[in-house]
């Protein structure tokens, strides 16, 4: 995880920055792996292992990466308990840990955990400052600009709009999830910007020049057909924006985010083989920290044949 620092330096300088240097970054990552590797201990010692459990599956494939348990799921590598950074949004990152810990790893196992506190949660680190410049960062390093026609997959309550409106003005912006709730919320969250209540984007028409996959994908049932929708959506060399936690990431956030309400959890190179199925990647950002990141377009038509006779 920690070999990708120069991409993260080069891309996400901002976000080195604002967590107080790499150094402070490293010690807020080590936390990540390490309360991932300690719900797992509680899980495995209540016997609440169950890996058809996104929340469980996550920690697993996580900690299997990183050699820190073994096949049948038993600790054979310790990790230490790392000194507390002293960078601001490095320490948000801890204490939005710290947060999760509170529900206990056992219950949200067990599935026992009031999901709307896993949803507020969940809100609540959309809005965290080290999240904003995290986003941020990758916007920036796609290139990104205005006056573009903008598709925005399961929008929820708004935040990733707010944050887009902020710093681009899009010729149009649409965001679509299947909770009514949700994009009732969003609307009054970010009025200059549309949504709709429906639950993929087959349902949907229009063309658009640039769609946002961040942190998007474990919430699709049938991500093959939504990215094949999706396709239909996008213009021809339109652009997509994959920012997607992997397993080969940040153990502790997947989990969390798993655990908000996940379908699925994938690899870095599962992510891009299920994209390039439908997509071309034009340039790969980072493959694990903070996440998976990459850039997609959708190929131009290819010029028909001419006969001859």
């Amino acid at each position: 995880m920690y070999i990708e620092f120069p991409s993260v330096l080069k891309y996400f300088r901002d976000y080195v920055e604002a967590s107080g240097g790499i150094l402070e970054l490293k010690k807020a990552l080590d936390w990540s792996v390490w309360y991932a590797a300690k719900w797992w201990l509680e899980i495995h010692s209540a016997g609440a292992v169950n890996l058809k459990k996104p929340f469980v599956k996550a920690l697993y494939l996580s900690l299997r990466g990183k050699r820190i348990i073994d096949e049948d799921g038993k600790v054979v590598k310790e990790v230490k308990k790392p000194e507390l950074p002293k960078g601001l949004y490095a320490r948000e990152w801890v204490e939005m840990h710290q947060q999760f810990d509170e529900l206990g790893a056992v219950r949200v196992a067990r599935e026992e955990v009031d999901r709307n506190s896993l949803d507020l949660l969940f809100s609540d680190i959309q809005a965290m400052g080290w999240h904003r410049v995290m986003v941020n960062g990758f916007l920036k390093a796609c290139g990104e600009s205005e006056g573009r026609a903008v598709l925005e997959p399961f929008s929820r309550e708004g935040h990733l709009a707010q944050l887009y409106l902020e710093g681009y003005k899009p010729a149009a912006y649409l965001g679509y999830d299947p909770n009514p709730s949700l994009v009732e919320v969003a609307r009054q969250v970010v009025p200059n910007a549309t949504f709709t209540a429906v639950s993929s984007a087959c349902q949907l028409s229009g063309q658009f020049d640039v769609v946002l996959l961040v942190e998007k994908l474990q919430w699709v049932a049938d991500p093959l057909r939504e990215l094949e929708c999706i396709g239909k959506l996008l213009r021809p060399g339109g652009k997509l924006y994959v920012a997607q936690p992997t397993a080969d990431s940040m153990p502790g956030y997947l989990a969390i985010l798993t655990a908000t309400g996940a379908q699925h959890v994938y690899t870095w190179t599962e992510v891009e083989q299920l994209i390039v199925i439908r997509f071309a990647l034009e340039k790969r950002l980072v493959k694990t920290m903070p996440f998976y990141g990459a850039i997609f377009a959708k190929p131009h038509p290819r010029p028909a044949r001419e006969t001859f006779r």
